[in-house]
């Protein structure tokens, strides 16, 4: 009889400890899949500000420097930490001085704002004046802004660092791919010939080659 209500309590504890940790593993599951969907949700909310140095297609020999948001969400009260020196407007080429230290513009003042997709280009120079200031050197900005909480009231400050350097621009091409201007500037002329034909102040010839 002893014998028996020991392997009936015997039997009762292993299936308590068996329910026990089958209600860990399942809370331990939840818990994870609770906190994938989250980390899921931050990457399809989270903006991602950067900063980069590209070449202007539509005017040559000028670099640009742009602060673009390439993440899906907005980024709100963005601020950038720059070196002691970073050079604005560095037009020139081999012999060009060394430009001024960067005083105004959204690097110096920030964006309140920056929307998903949204930049902000600016000018920064020539191939010339940027090696005068930077040299081989890349330089290092600090990109510094926040987003609203997926859930809770309040906002999540993140941060980014972006290098930017000129020497890479060394030997690129420089060609003039403003294709709009080039063809503005092939209309005008044909303008410019119409006029003068109507006015009178110009002949249009026509010559026929006959074939042999």
């Amino acid at each position: 009889m002893i014998s028996e209500s020991l392997e009936l309590y015997s039997q009762a504890s292993w299936t308590e400890i068996g329910i026990f940790w089958t209600s860990v593993i399942l809370a331990l599951v939840t818990v994870t899949a609770t906190l994938f969907n989250y980390l899921l949700l931050r990457t399809q909310k989270d903006p991602e500000v950067i900063v980069y140095a590209t070449p202007d297609d539509r005017r040559p020999s000028i670099i640009n420097l742009v602060i673009e948001n390439i993440g899906p969400g907005l980024a709100k009260r963005v601020k950038f930490t720059l070196p002691d020196y970073f050079p604005e407007r560095a037009f020139g080429f081999e012999d060009a001085p060394k430009p001024n230290n960067m005083s105004h513009g959204p690097l110096v003042s920030g964006i309140p704002s920056l929307g998903p997709n949204a930049k902000r280009i600016i000018t920064w120079g020539q191939y010339g004046g940027l090696f005068q200031a930077l040299a081989d050197e890349p330089v290092l900005i600090k990109c510094k802004y926040s987003r609203d909480r997926i859930g809770f009231p309040g906002s999540k400050k993140l941060t980014n660092e972006c290098l930017v350097d000129i020497k890479s621009f060394d030997g690129t091409d420089e060609s003039d791919n403003n294709w709009d201007k080039k063809a503005a500037n092939e209309l005008e002329q044909i303008a410019k010939a119409l006029s003068g034909l109507a006015m009178g102040r110009q002949t249009l010839k026509v010559s026929v080659k006959e074939d042999s």
